[in-house]
């Protein structure tokens, strides 16, 4: 194989180019990551982890989890003190941020853990076989039940509790755009040479050009970014399979004021291959992670539309300092794995900053949230 990864995918590509012409970014990054035979995700390679391509949140340490956990207890009891309620989560990985929130809830409150229906929406048969030894190890299989979609769960309005999700959304297919003199284009993937190759046309949908009125921003000629239709999407979906409970979405990301300033001016799309970073995404295709950082204002102001109000929006490293992580670390060796594995989950310069943390809830009066509060934003920061 050569260095732009020359593989099945690429000619199952370059074959459907050449048979109905040009394919948005977001067509050609649904398959490099989700074919069924050559998708990142669906190939069956773990791509989690020190042996993968990157290593997220509940894989640094298992205290991620455990704080997720102790603020959900609250949030569960205030849906419903009583009878069931349900947990969904996307995008769980490898499910160790599932095993994680379980176990916790089974040692911290074990009546609610009783009452907990647990959901875990994956589309990937490897990932799934790979949850489920996981979970199987901490005793917790036969609490989790799996779905490929959010439509096979209950009718729309009928979830009663928490849909969860970290890092799920930047993993959606974007597309691509860039602001020049002649107004807003289009990235389109294209056969030039025998090889994939961009070229900017019209925009394929009119959503592209409105999606940047809608929260206020104006890029400026030279500026390139990514727009996620698939979120605005997935959260009119989430908000209305819920019928009272709350939304927690862990990703990294900004406000749109911060996402579409000139402070990224080629956008944020990376791609991940054996932990190295690079802003590559016609190398390797469908052997690394292509993902673009997560506009958290549309995902508030969409949910908001669909009857989700803003909880609150805060940074993991405010999150996890505000829910004990400080007294986690006490009598830790400062040189020791576990002191620091903990340490990299706040650093500003690793996950500290970038990470967000997003709650919505809907139908039900929120409790006070531990691990908001230290906010280092204010009120108006998803909006201003």
């Amino acid at each position: 194989m050569d260095p732009t990864g020359q593989s099945g995918l690429i000619e199952k590509l370059i074959s459907e180019i050449e048979r109905g012409g040009n394919i948005t970014f977001a067509r050609f990054m649904e398959a490099a990551l989700y074919d069924p035979e050559g998708g990142y995700y669906t190939s069956g390679r773990d791509p989690f982890g020190p042996e993968g391509d990157y290593i997220t949140s509940p894989e640094v340490h298992s205290v991620f989890g455990k704080m997720i956990a102790r603020q959900l207890i609250p949030l569960f009891d205030s849906v419903r003190s009583d009878g069931p309620v349900s947990l969904v989560e996307m995008g769980t990985g490898r499910g160790d941020l599932t095993g994680d929130v379980l176990d916790e809830i089974r040692r911290e409150a074990p009546s609610l853990f009783g009452r907990i229906d647990c959901r875990v929406i994956e589309r990937s048969p490897p990932m799934i076989l790979r949850q489920k030894e996981i979970l199987g190890k901490k005793g917790l299989s036969e609490k989790v039940a799996w779905s490929d979609s959010l439509d096979s769960l209950r009718p729309t309005g009928g979830i009663a509790g928490c849909f969860l999700s970290n890092e799920l959304v930047d993993a959606f297919p974007v597309h691509r755009v860039a602001m020049t003199e002649d107004g807003l284009k289009e990235a389109y993937v294209t056969v030039r040479d025998g090889r994939l190759a961009e070229v900017l046309l019209e925009p394929s949908t009119p959503e592209l050009r409105s999606y940047f009125d809608r929260v206020r921003v104006g890029l400026v000629p030279g500026q390139k970014a990514e727009v996620n239709l698939n979120a605005v999407r997935w959260m009119k979906e989430v908000a209305g399979r819920l019928d009272r409970g709350f939304v927690v979405t862990i990703d990294y990301g900004h406000a749109a004021a911060d996402l579409f300033s000139q402070v990224h001016m080629n956008g944020t799309l990376l791609c991940y291959h054996r932990h190295t970073v690079a802003e590559t995404p016609y190398h390797n295709v469908g052997k690394q992670d292509i993902t673009a950082h997560v506009d958290f204002t549309t995902l508030a102001l969409t949910g908001r539309e669909a009857g989700l109000e803003v909880t609150g929006f805060t940074d993991q490293k405010h999150f996890l300092m505000s829910m004990g992580l400080a007294e986690e670390m006490e009598g830790m060796d400062p040189q020791g794995r576990e002191f620091n594995a903990m340490k990299r989950l706040v650093a500003d310069s690793a996950m500290g900053k970038t990470f967000k943390l997003l709650f919505q809830h809907k139908n039900v009066t929120p409790p006070p949230l531990r691990g908001l509060s230290f906010r280092p934003f204010f009120k108006d920061a998803l909006f201003r």
